[in-house]
């Protein structure tokens, strides 16, 4: 038994371990020699010979089953055992279809073995550990929901959803926020929680963005029609994924003329992520959406990683504080003073604040005490299609008048 922390040192002609052994690590090769043997016709024969740098014994680690071939030393040679919880630990984090990838290649690769060795416990599909029967499950999900949005954009399945943003002071409707939703014809409306993520992840979210952005140019002329401020937009998020794009602000822009949109008109909602992992690049795309005349919003703030550096060094024009820290202001003085805080700060720097989440009466007395601009929520109006918001929306500016 070797400690895993340590390297191991061979002598020559060692074994390392024998075919049919338990495989609970794999090793590399950080300075000398072994040979990879395997039996043909009931004899040793040799594989393959690996030097410095080189790893084994992986498939029986991976799989945890028993070793494919016997490997032994053929000079003194230093491993560094690689064991199987910080493997596991990694796979853990791991996308579930590469790790369902991972276990097809590795099976196949077994049956293709012929092992004749101790036998294994069956994992057939009817009978599965439960650890992979969740991972195939979530491999499964992602397959279908990556298939699935593809086809939703082929089909048009995909609708806009818009949530009034409303002046606090005047109750005036300055804007909407546009909201992606699923009309999926199997399973209904689905929410974006429940599908963005595969679309971030599989980089199917750069379509859906520009598909978003061009329905809700497309729809604004006739929501513009529902505001009663001087100085109306539609707001729309963007992803990291688009962020990252060097031809957002030219895509963009196309879209504003195609459908003759002013670029004061549109606001691009985004979060801190994309800042964070690659700033210079950020810096130089959203200066760019800038210089077309569109405003920028920074959305969910006070979860992340938002700061002081952060508003200082982007062209935000436009805070939203997260729903979190609104729901919470009646009952909770740390939030009152998060909020109080957050809008001084974004009026120092010029800025805007939208408080989002906002339901009753009595939150939006305290937002207009804390001078905060804007503010959308259900107390303004749900998140509804185009077609339906021409008589809600003048029973709700009474409302909120």
């Amino acid at each position: 038994m070797h400690n895993d922390l340590d390297l191991v040192v061979y002598p020559a002609g060692a074994t390392v371990f024998r075919r049919g052994d338990a495989g609970d690590r794999a090793y590399l090769v950080q300075r000398g020699s072994v040979e990879v043997l395997g039996e043909f016709d009931g004899r040793e024969v040799r594989l393959t010979v690996l030097g410095g740098g080189e790893l084994f014994g992986e498939v029986a680690l991976l799989d945890e089953g028993p070793r494919t071939a016997t490997v032994r030393t053929l000079e003194e040679t230093v491993l560094i055992p690689v064991p199987r919880r910080e493997v596991r630990e990694l796979l853990d984090k791991s996308d579930p279809v590469m790790r369902l990838f991972l276990l097809v290649v590795l099976e196949r690769f077994r049956d293709q073995q012929h092992y004749a060795g101790p036998p294994r416990e069956p994992q057939s599909a009817a009978n599965p550990t439960n650890a992979r029967k969740n991972m195939m499950g979530e491999a499964t999900q992602k397959l279908a929901l990556a298939h699935g949005i593809s086809g939703a954009l082929a089909h048009d399945e995909f609708q806009l959803h818009y949530q009034p943003i409303c002046n606090l002071a005047t109750g005036d409707v300055v804007g909407f926020e546009a909201l992606i939703r699923w009309q999926h014809p199997r399973d209904g409306l689905i929410l974006p929680e429940h599908f963005l993520w595969v679309a971030e992840q599989t980089g199917l979210i750069r379509d859906v963005g520009i598909w978003t952005l061009e329905q809700a140019c497309r729809d604004w002329p006739r929501l513009r029609t529902l505001a009663t401020a001087a100085k109306p937009f539609i707001s729309v998020n963007l992803s990291p994924a688009q962020l990252i794009s060097e031809t957002l602000a030219e895509d963009i822009l196309k879209i504003m003329v195609r459908y003759e949109i002013h670029p004061s008109e549109l606001k691009l909602e985004l979060t801190e992520t994309v800042m964070i992992e690659q700033p210079d690049l950020a810096s130089r795309i959203l200066s760019r959406l800038v210089e077309l005349g569109s405003g920028l919003a920074l959305d969910d703030y006070g979860t992340g990683y938002s700061g002081l550096q952060h508003l200082q060094t982007y062209p935000i024009g436009t805070l939203k504080i997260d729903r979190a820290f609104i729901a919470s202001l009646r009952e909770s003085p740390q939030s009152r003073e998060i909020v109080q805080s957050s809008i001084a700060l974004a009026h120092s720097l010029g800025m805007q604040v939208i408080a989002e989440g906002v339901e009753d009466e009595r939150v939006r007395e305290l937002l207009i005490e804390m001078a905060c601009d804007f503010a959308q929520g259900w107390f303004y109006g749900h998140p509804k299609p185009l077609h339906e918001h021409m008589p809600a929306m003048r029973s709700a500016h009474g409302q909120a008048g």
